[in-house]
């Protein structure tokens, strides 16, 4: 396994990926500010075009009301108006409308009519055809009843126009007035000219009643028809295509209203954005790829801080802390490649002997003096070094072929290296020689298993090393391996991985707080079959079924005893304490409890822990949030006393092998007295276990034992199953 190179590879694809969605997201986002931009844009345009063509209509009718407020006050005028002279009225008149016309060309009629509403005189261009359908139209009779000026829109046969009238009076009576057709294209012009738009004008369906010409008539909705507009306008509504629609906008919010207020007609404004659009874009494209450029250089340095993060919790993870080589997880991720591998597992002899005699401080200078030399050893070879427990180390490499003879070479370089590495103690004037055992094994999914089996062959035939082989381990004991392998998975997927509880007593033998166990319920040929540690236990250890074990059994443990007023003890190995997922399943659990005190976690004493300090920081934790910790198995030949006075434990439990032969083995019994003793002055509750009879009961309540288990109080018991059937 080449760990850095699995790390670059991680954090490149990571980096990549991150960027690539970036650049989407960002395109995406420039995309849709793009088509806001335009929209915003053209409700300006919009609005302009409305509040200046509300100004033109203003400014338009304050100046023709006072050239009409002229024209009525010419001499004579009211007069002739007072008797229907035409004659009168034309000789008056036209001198006027002459001049308007002169600066005002959309003036197209001007009509005089009398109080009964005949028409006595009509100025007007030669195109223009009359109106005699609008004789009693709303603006000439409202003009004649209220007696004022009025002004509005009003859709006439052809077209839609812009009136204003006057009244006229003769010595204070009124004869009539005078009513100014406008047509409304001065204004939409000049619109045109400032905005650089289409303008038209546009009709509801009933008002199209009124004109006698529909050939120009253009559909806009169901509501609107355009009767006046130019090409663009008109192809706006007549073509469907998605590309016109998104570089031609039209609004239709202007109201044309009468004199009423009441809405004749729409201004019809359309506006061609497509060089705002290509402006916008060509924009935003050069933005983007600035955006983009930026960026790239921002994931070259992410893909640079990914790399040293993932490095750094790799290390966490992958690496073991005393040694500095790859750890047993880093072994199991190289183990699951399907290529062959030559696996070379080697331990140190009476490594726990180092520990009683010499402590574990000088313990742990031998581990890294020994692991320095696999560490270079492994370079010269190509080889990946490993320590996996306390004094095992692994040599691993990816090979196609086996060659035996090579391998017996390599072997013998290893332990001769071994043999001639010197530990000079700082403190007393020794030398510790090291000597070691080694398996070895090829294969590409067992290779740990059977090397362990060499080693364990040599150890037994006190053989330097051992190469596997059918010798080593039978056919039947592999099937076994395979088979017991098959049992743990198909436990863990149907919830047969079970606690069975065995009961802890007082003196006086009432029960305060029960063990969990670790079971599995097997079903061979239909048959129900427990199985007990000693069958799976080593088998799961070597995999990643152990963890998933381990936090079943938390899980269900501590779920069925939240309901309960007992203890619950929990058993763990100290490297289970540096795996978070387990840890994380033990805190959840005990959230469940209403006191964390009715947790015991039991720590089985080992001859060598990868990382001490790092497990009494999690047991100080522990003990933090109130749960009791105990010592297990302790006096079990290497206990660590230096370490007990760290831990401060609550309880320490009486190794069961001095338990079961204190009645007859005077050596235990001074051991079992030893550490009464110890614990007493410590003020720790000892624990006794294998308590077999009374016999063994009370001789241990007379050392001053304080807490029992045992088949004399009881065999550990499935409660949960009991309970679910009950």
């Amino acid at each position: 396994m080449n760990l850095p190179n699995k790390i670059k590879r991680n954090t490149l694809v990571l980096t990549l990926s991150i960027f690539l969605l970036s650049l989407v997201g960002i395109y995406m986002l420039l995309e849709q500010q793009l088509k806001k931009s335009v929209e915003l844009e053209f409700q300006r345009v919009a609005a302009g075009t409305k509040s200046l063509f509300l100004a033109n209509i203003q400014k338009s009718e304050a100046d023709l009301s006072f050239k009409l407020s002229n024209i009525v006050a010419a001499e004579g005028l009211a007069e002739a108006m007072a008797r229907g002279d035409h004659g009168a009225l034309k000789r008056i008149v036209e001198p006027y409308y002459k001049r308007l016309r002169d600066v005002q060309k959309d003036a197209d009629i001007l009509t005089f009519r009398s109080s009964e509403n005949i028409t006595l005189f009509r100025a007007h261009q030669p195109d223009y055809f009359g109106d005699e359908l609008n004789k009693k139209r709303t603006l000439i009779v409202d003009t004649n009843m209220l007696r004022r000026p009025l002004s509005g829109f009003e859709v006439g046969n052809l077209d839609i126009t812009y009136r204003l009238t006057k009244p006229i009076f003769y010595k204070d009576v009124y004869v009539g007035n005078v009513e100014l057709g406008i047509n409304p294209k001065a204004f939409l012009e000049e619109l045109g000219a400032v905005f650089k738009i289409d303008v038209g004008v546009a009709l509801e369906k009933a008002q199209l009643e009124m004109l006698l010409d529909k050939k120009a008539v253009v559909q806009i909705d169901e509501k609107l028809q355009l009767v006046r507009g130019n090409t663009n306008l008109k192809n706006y509504f007549l073509q469907k295509q998605t590309n016109q629609k998104m570089s031609y906008k039209v609004d239709t919010s202007i109201a044309l209203p009468n004199h009423l207020l009441q809405t004749m007609g729409y201004l019809v404004v359309g506006f061609d954005i497509s060089n705002i659009i290509k402006k916008d874009t060509e924009f935003l494209q050069r933005f983007f790829f600035l955006i983009a450029f930026i960026m790239l250089v921002l994931v070259v340095l992410m893909h640079q801080s990914f790399a040293k993060i993932l490095n750094h919790y790799s290390k966490q993870i992958y690496i073991d802390h005393l040694t500095g080589l790859l750890n047993r997880y880093a072994l199991n991720d190289a183990l699951f490649s399907k290529r062959g591998k030559v696996l070379i597992v080697s331990n140190i002899k009476e490594f726990s002997l180092i520990n009683e005699l010499y402590s574990v401080d000088v313990g742990n200078e031998v581990l890294v003096q020994v692991a320095a030399l696999f560490s270079y050893f492994a370079k010269e070879r190509g080889f990946e070094a490993y320590r996996i427990s306390s004094d095992e180390f692994v040599l691993l490499k990816e090979e196609a072929f086996f060659d035996e003879e090579v391998c017996f070479k390599t072997l013998k370089e290893l332990h001769g290296r071994v043999n001639a590495l010197k530990v000079a103690l700082k403190e007393a004037e020794e030398i510790i020689g090291v000597e070691m055992y080694s398996g070895v094994a090829f294969d590409n999914e067992h290779s740990l298993e059977y090397a362990q089996m060499a080693l364990k062959k040599a150890r037994k035939e006190s053989l330097a090393f051992m190469i596997y082989s059918q010798k080593v381990d039978t056919k039947e004991h592999s099937q076994t391996v395979v088979k017991v392998k098959r049992s743990i998975k198909h436990a863990l997927e149907h919830k047969n991985v079970v606690p069975f509880f065995q009961p802890i007593t007082d003196r006086d033998g009432k029960t305060v707080k029960y063990e969990a166990l670790m079971r599995i319920v097997a079903f061979d040929g239909g048959k129900k079959r427990i199985m007990y540690p000693s069958e799976f236990l080593s088998i799961a250890m070597n995999s990643e079924l152990y963890i998933k074990m381990t936090k079943e059994i938390l899980s269900r443990s501590l779920g069925f005893f939240q309901n309960r007023e007992e203890r619950i003890s929990l058993n763990f190995l100290p490297n289970d304490f540096f795996n978070s997922s387990v840890i994380k399943t033990l805190m959840e659990g005990i959230e469940k409890l209403d006191s964390p005190s009715r947790v015991v976690v039991e720590i089985t004493e080992q001859e060598g822990v990868e990382n001490f300090e790092k497990l009494l920081k999690v047991v100080k934790k522990l003990r933090a949030m109130g749960v009791l910790i105990a010592i297990d198995d302790f006096g079990s030949g290497y206990a660590n006393y230096a370490h007990i006075l760290e831990i401060k434990p609550d309880y320490l439990k009486i190794d069961g092998s001095l338990i079961r032969n204190i009645l007859s083995d005077e050596d235990s019994k001074i051991l079992v007295k030893s550490i009464i003793s110890f614990a007493r002055e410590l003020h720790i509750i000892t624990v006794a276990e294998y308590v077999e009879n009374e016999e063994i009961f009370e001789l241990l309540k007379e050392y001053g034992v304080d807490e029992f288990q045992g088949y004399y109080f009881g065999k550990p018991t499935d409660l949960i199953g009991a309970q679910e059937q009950a």
